[in-house]
């Protein structure tokens, strides 16, 4: 159920697509359960806004001493501008189912690959690499989709180029989730990379960006590919060297995404 404010009062629909006299839906989050729901109504011609910093809401629960409730945040959204809101499109809902479907089969074959260790089976060991077929022709979507994506097609090709790497899902889902213009202490909150301070990080994301440091820091010990990226690391135990490629990592995204946007600017003029 979904609490929606029209301005004048506050109601409960099961689904967004119920709303048919809108033409215009702001909303706080989205999870995959709406994305089906979203896509249809900017099919219906509907813009759909997404906040961009739900610790606006938090705010001004605090200012003004309101209790966290579905009604009240329906309320509070009503009253934040409009310039904090994104006007989402349908290829990025797209893209989020793209990652979604990618995520869950990849998760599911880990947990038949564990089960065949415990029970091997040439049955579960199919299983498996069905569904790492099923995973791998999701990520070359992804990978695809992003490479000619407008908003993120740039900042993709840079962090490859700087990351040593090419045709990476892992560098295509982090470029396309990651709020790339928060400051790089909130970044690294939000994927659990500052000490004692990781309770409500993200763990999807954070797993992609492990996975993708994991996969350079081997194949660099391997074939000593990018020295420079692993530079000063080399003699560190692998666990701590990893952790610090992950915070180069963060790093790395953020200035693709700087150069990104000076890119554009310098279009613009």
């Amino acid at each position: 159920m979904h609490a929606v404010f029209d301005g004048d009062r506050v109601f409960r629909v099961r689904k967004l697509t119920e709303l048919e006299d809108a033409a215009e839906v702001f909303i706080d989050m989205m999870f995959p359960q709406t994305y089906e729901e979203l896509l249809e109504l900017i099919e219906r011609g509907v813009k759909v806004f997404l906040l961009k910093n739900t610790r606006m809401l938090k705010r001004l629960r605090v200012e003004n001493h309101i209790k966290k409730s579905d009604e009240a945040d329906a309320r509070l959204l009503g009253i934040i501008p409009r310039s904090c809101f994104k006007q989402l499109t349908a290829r990025e809902i797209c893209l989020l189912k793209l990652i979604g479907e990618y995520e869950m089969h990849v998760r599911w074959g880990k947990i038949i690959r564990q089960w065949a260790q415990i029970h091997p089976s040439s049955f579960l060991k199919e299983s498996a690499r069905r569904l790492r077929c099923i995973a791998n022709r999701y990520a070359r979507k992804i990978i695809e989709e992003v490479k000619s994506g407008e908003g993120y097609a740039t900042t993709y090709g840079l962090a490859c180029d700087m990351l040593g790497v090419r045709d990476s899902v892992e560098v295509a889902i982090l470029v396309a989730r990651l709020p790339l213009n928060w400051r790089l202490s909130r970044l690294y909150g939000l994927l659990g990379l500052t000490p004692h301070k990781n309770k409500n990080y993200n763990h999807k994301l954070r797993t992609h960006l492990s996975k993708l440091a994991t996969n350079i820091y081997l194949n660099n010990k391997r074939y000593e590919a990018n020295i420079k990226l692993l530079e000063d690391l080399k003699n560190l135990p692998p666990k701590k060297a990893i952790y610090k490629l992950q915070l180069r990592i963060v790093r790395i995204l953020k200035r693709a995404w700087q150069q990104q946007k000076q890119y554009t600017l310098a279009g613009g003029q």
